[in-house]
């Protein structure tokens, strides 16, 4: 019973957002103290709740209920660092939106939804059971919901919310569908028992094999993934601070359900395809739509895009302590980055112009020195962390970004000593990469299963990947090339566009039909 203490989080984060919600103008001290004391009780508790499931394993404690559902926690690696994680991301936003929205008539509304929106956050990642997982999963895409109308009279935040609302409705659909199928096949809604039923199965019949594809689809709708996207471009038109904290927490839903639900989806080969399938397109779809955007924030909510579908593509292979490990390093980039857009433009400048960047050749060379070097220490990161062929087959991505590091980082001026230090920083972050993946598949111990053995579909969609991204770092790094193509540039334009996909899409709810008049009394005549 003493696990159900971090529920203390969620519900301080209700108490405060009442209290600055009573203060729309937040103009009076004590709401900002009481959410000063909420996001402070919500680092504590994370970091207690963090350190008890490292030492003891997964704990679960619930107040009585009816078959499992009801008040109940479950205290495992894989919520309580996401719980930790949301905790600590969320105070930071909290403390950059008193800033941001400084003489603001509703700052203390908007202080007030945020924090609403952070409990319904982390009563999601440390639900011990079915009901309460569905209620804070519906409640987080609500509260975000009103947050994407705080300036109801912008037209794009108003198409974003409205897309964003039937994408999550759906998303729901699926998920109570997968849900109600489980209790009834395991006879409880309790998260844990569950789990071990699906443990127990030798062969997945009809209702786990429906319950594993619709645990993939709420997961692809909650992670905006190909092609119901559409609306996450778009929040770029509301607060910054809500940006970052989607980018941050609410888009890895997906993410988490997938681990989460990880012995669900491995039971079901069909599911893990399929979920291998929806990230590898929507990663390269989003990937090259991200070239071609002018806008910071446009860029960086592509680039989330992409993101979240390597991460379901490295759940999809089996690769779950890899998928957390990438939703943590997400987490933390994606929130720095929208908080600092406003002096990205100007950081960027400062870099070029402190280092002429080199000719197109010699850029091409740091990809191939990058591979090359992740070759040489790869049976040295297999000591370090035992992967299954696929899992080292995805590091290649981990080579491919170093190499574009080193094409930055060897520019026209001392280019041997920069070429030395840059293939350094590579080896490191390549070693970094294999240690932090050992330490996350340690930590999460059993409570994920193992990469099932990969076949030939596994494969044709890895290297199809592989391949795509090898391409689009090519198109990186040789742009003058492109750029004298007549071909490329209209492909620019198709795609900056993002191939109209949303306008096909959206289009019947993005215009509604013009009502029809009456004809006056003189026309009828």
């Amino acid at each position: 019973m003493t696990a159900l203490f971090v529920l203390l989080a969620p519900v301080s984060y209700v108490l405060a957002a009442l209290l600055a919600m009573g203060d729309a103008a937040g103009r009076r001290r004590t709401p900002w103290a009481a959410v000063q004391v909420a996001g402070a009780l919500s680092l504590v508790l994370a970091l207690a709740a963090f350190a008890v499931a490292l030492a003891r394993g997964p704990l679960s404690a619930a107040l009585p209920g009816w078959h499992g559902a009801g008040i109940s926690v479950r205290l495992d690696v894989l919520g309580t660092s996401l719980f930790l994680l949301v905790a600590f991301i969320g105070v930071i936003v909290l403390r950059y939106s008193r800033t941001y929205l400084d003489g603001d008539p509703r700052r203390g509304l908007f202080l007030g939804e945020l924090c609403l929106t952070l409990a319904a956050v982390l009563t999601l990642m440390l639900a011990g059971n079915l009901a309460l997982l569905a209620a804070a999963w519906i409640a987080t895409s609500l509260a975000l919901h009103r947050l994407l109308l705080f300036y109801p009279e912008r037209d794009a935040a108003r198409r974003a919310a409205r897309r964003k609302f039937i994408v999550a409705r759906t998303g729901d659909a699926c998920l109570l569908g997968a849900f109600a199928l489980l209790a009834w096949r395991s006879g409880s809604a309790d998260l844990a028992t569950v789990i071990a039923h699906v443990r127990s199965v030798e062969h997945a019949g009809p209702a786990l094999s429906i319950a594993a594809v619709l645990l993939v689809l709420a997961a692809a709708l909650k992670s905006a993934q190909f092609p119901a996207h559409g609306w996450l471009p778009d929040i770029i038109d509301t607060p910054t601070p809500v940006s970052a904290l989607l980018h941050a927490g609410i888009v890895n839903g997906g993410g988490f359900l997938a681990i989460r639900f990880a012995e669900v989806l491995v039971a079901v080969p069909a599911a893990m395809h399929l979920l291998a399938a929806i990230g590898a397109i929507t990663a390269v779809y989003g990937s090259l739509v991200m070239l071609t955007q002018t806008s910071i924030k446009a860029s960086l909510a592509w680039s989330t895009i992409a993101q979240m579908g390597l991460m379901l593509l490295e759940c999809g292979l089996g690769a779950f302590p890899l998928a957390l490990l990438h939703l943590i390093a997400h987490s933390f980039y994606k929130a720095h980055g929208f908080l600092a857009s406003g002096t990205a433009v100007d950081a960027v400048a400062r870099r070029r112009a402190a280092a002429p960047a080199t000719a197109g050749r010699a850029r091409a060379l740091g990809p191939a020195l990058a591979i090359g070097l992740y070759l040489v220490l790869r049976p040295l990161m297999d000591r370090i962390a035992d992967e299954p062929a696929t899992t080292r087959a995805l590091g290649l991505l981990v080579a491919i970004g170093a190499g574009m590091m080193l094409a930055r980082a060897t520019p026209a001026q001392r280019p041997t000593a920069n070429l030395a230090r840059g293939l350094l920083l590579a080896a490191v972050a390549m070693l970094a990469y294999a240690a932090l993946h050992a330490v996350t598949g340690a930590a999460l111990g059993r409570s994920v299963p193992a990469a099932p053995a990969a076949n030939w579909v596994n494969w044709t969609i890895l290297l199809a990947t592989l391949a795509a991204f090898a391409g689009i770092a090519l198109m990186q790094l040789l742009p003058e090339r492109l750029q004298a193509r007549p071909g490329w540039r209209a492909a620019y334009v198709h795609l900056s566009q993002g191939l109209y996909v949303d306008a096909l899409l959206w289009h019947p709810f993005d215009h509604p039909p013009t009502p029809r008049i009456a004809p006056c009394a003189e026309t009828r005549r």
